[in-house]
């Protein structure tokens, strides 16, 4: 079994084949697909492709990508919307320093008042960190007690140390596959496996070989076998164990 742990399914470039999308991923061994939202208006969607595959599971957040769109009624909306529909984690949330209008006193609000949100319903908290590590780790430092991953990680060995210390998984993806992803590869081998998690990120983030055809240049779950393989490759064992121990940490992190 594979977990993909962060897979936007219910994009619309999935609205015109996501059963057969979904087929594909189970045909690789993926069995359960964790799905975070973005924004307010996205939840229902969210929500209701959950109830149509019981393969996905979802997560509801406000990401600093779209932070024009977010408002502060948003975050009240979000704690109703968490207590009716029980997602198992708040997010995505966090902060992009990678953008060109950074906002950053906004984004800092809406990503501290997630985390604030995912203590009070002790919950985990589904994290977006570019060009942001050290921020983020600011930020969980001051929150004790809680959990959660960082999706996609990019930062440095140390600052993996510090969050892996806190209680923070660690996810990677397509970007581990690319042959010129050296420092990636370096904390892939180092890190322990136990805070591993892997994910596509799907549409995002292709691998650099696609097991199949790849659809109008987008990525989908099926592929994380890609990731799996490579980091199997990485650590010198085999892709059971990778999928296995990796699975394990997304069960644990979400309560599956």
């Amino acid at each position: 079994m594979i977990i993909d742990s962060h897979c936007h399914i219910d994009f619309d470039v999935f609205d015109k084949d996501r059963l057969a999308v979904l087929q594909r991923a189970d045909s690789v061994g993926v069995k359960k697909i964790i799905v975070p939202g973005v924004m307010q208006n996205t939840w229902h969607k969210i929500k209701s492709c959950c109830e149509e595959f019981s393969v996905l599971y979802a997560c509801y957040g406000l990401h600093p990508y779209f932070l024009d769109a977010h408002d502060p009624q948003h975050l009240i909306d979000l704690k109703a919307y968490i207590d009716i529909n029980k997602p198992i984690a708040v997010g995505e949330c966090g902060l992009d320093f990678f953008m060109k209008d950074l906002k950053v006193d906004a984004q800092i609000f809406y990503f501290e008042q997630q985390l604030d949100i995912a203590l009070e319903f002790n919950l985990p908290v589904v994290i977006h960190a570019r060009k942001s590590t050290e921020a983020v780790i600011n930020s969980i430092k001051q929150r004790k007690g809680l959990r959660g991953m960082i999706h996609s990680y990019s930062g440095s060995y140390e600052q993996a140390i510090q969050l892996v210390n806190m209680g923070f998984y660690l996810s990677f993806g397509g970007p581990i596959t690319y042959e010129k992803s050296n420092r990636l590869h370096r904390l892939v081998k180092q890190l322990p496996l136990e805070y591993l998690l892997v994910e596509t990120d799907s549409p995002d983030q292709l691998v650099s070989q696609p097991a199949m055809d790849v659809v109008e240049n987008r990525n989908e779950p099926a592929f994380i076998v890609n990731v799996v393989e490579k980091i199997a490759d990485l650590r010198n064992t085999d892709i059971e164990t990778i999928s296995s121990i990796t699975s394990k940490n997304s069960v644990n992190l979400f309560n599956l």
